[in-house]
């Protein structure tokens, strides 16, 4: 009898120690890790939103600071050019008097390297260099400055530089009836700089595209001697549409971040940036609080097992002090009367108990 007394003690015991021990563990792990962790979630949340909208902004601004500097410079060419077919020289139509214009408008900027004329028939007239060619009436930008708009580009690779080059022309007028039309060939240097020098952190960079996605200039130099089709660009799908939510795309098994824009000439300028590389902020202030959480949850646990065992144990020991009353030890020594909380009101109210039972007992021994 004395052996199953035993057991089922240990095994009440046991079962109470498990149940008050992890129960105020839990529910005190639950009761501050859970607020902490939602806090975490919606703060990690916020910030990489906040940061993603940074990322956004910033490519729309380094886009658009760059169209305004193609533009500007494509406009400067433009006007250049204007202002020279209206003059007398080039209206006559008339080689000699046309050529010092001519050689004096390649010698005005460091990218013009050539300045032509010729007739509605495409008959060339007079060339700032070397003598006149037969005919240009097979020429893309011969067609266009004839054709009504206001002016005619094409690109292509220039003989004596082997890099992309671009033709401009307009038709030259008296009143309405066309004479002819005057062109500037360019190197792209200038604008290819402008280009290259645009960095945005490590990786990125920005790229020029003519009106067919051929490749103008490329922030990493990659511009070769051929006319490279770029459609194949992951932004490019996005037809320019690109928001907050979708400028994230896929280059050969790579995440960029990229946002594209349209010059006034029909030309597409891309910025693109590695996303590693652009989340690396994100990704090491996510880490950090990741950081920060865990030692949170980590103090909390010790502080939560610290307070269960002072809450635990001392109910334990009552309650194994009760068990023993309840077998007849009446002289358990109860050390939790002392305290002033709820534990040290029932260790006194265990310590009454006792003391009851031992004046009855007495009582019924007397009798």
């Amino acid at each position: 009898m004395s052996e199953d007394n035993s057991e089922n003690k240990s095994a009440e015991q046991g079962r109470v120690g498990f149940s008050i021990l992890y129960q105020i563990l839990l529910t005190m792990c639950l009761i501050t890790l859970i607020p902490l962790g939602g806090l975490w979630f919606i703060s990690i949340d916020k910030a990489r939103e906040d940061w993603t909208d940074h990322i956004f902004q910033n490519l729309v601004r380094n886009t658009e600071s760059l169209t305004r500097s193609v533009d500007d410079w494509a406009s400067m060419n433009m006007h250049f050019l204007e202002q020279n077919a209206r003059t007398p020289a080039i209206a006559s139509m008339d080689s000699e008097r046309q050529l010092p214009v001519l050689k004096s408008m390649a010698g005005s900027y460091e990218w013009v390297y050539l300045a032509f004329t010729f007739l509605p028939n495409g008959e060339n007239i007079a060339r700032s260099k070397g003598k006149p060619r037969k005919n240009y009436s097979d020429r893309q930008y011969f067609k266009q400055a004839l054709s009504g708009k206001q002016l005619g580009q094409q690109l292509l690779i220039g003989n004596t530089s082997g890099k992309p080059s671009l033709i401009l022309a307009k038709p030259v007028r008296d009143g309405s009836q066309v004479l002819g039309v005057i062109a500037i060939g360019m190197t792209l240097d200038a604008l290819s700089k402008t280009i290259t020098k645009t960095k945005i952190g490590r990786t990125g960079y920005a790229i020029l595209l003519d009106d067919k996605n051929r490749l103008i200039a490329h922030g990493q130099g990659k511009v070769t001697s051929e006319l490279q089709d770029y459609g194949f660009h992951p932004s490019l799908a996005s037809r320019g549409n690109i928001e907050k939510d979708s400028f994230v795309f896929n280059e050969y098994g790579k995440q960029i971040v990229a946002y594209t824009q349209k010059t006034r000439q029909g030309w597409t300028l891309i910025v693109q940036q590695d996303y590693d590389e652009a989340y690396s902020a994100a990704n090491i202030a996510q880490e950090n609080a990741m950081i920060i959480l865990v030692l949170t949850f980590v103090t909390v646990l010790i502080i939560a097992i610290l307070l269960a065992r002072r809450l635990s144990t001392p109910i334990r020991r009552l309650t194994s002090i009760a068990a023993e009353i309840s077998r007849g030890k009446l002289g358990a020594e109860i050390r939790e009367t002392e305290r002033n909380d709820e534990i040290g009101a029932l260790a006194r109210a265990i310590e009454r108990m006792g003391v009851s039972l031992q004046m009855a007992l007495q009582r019924l021994r007397k009798k």
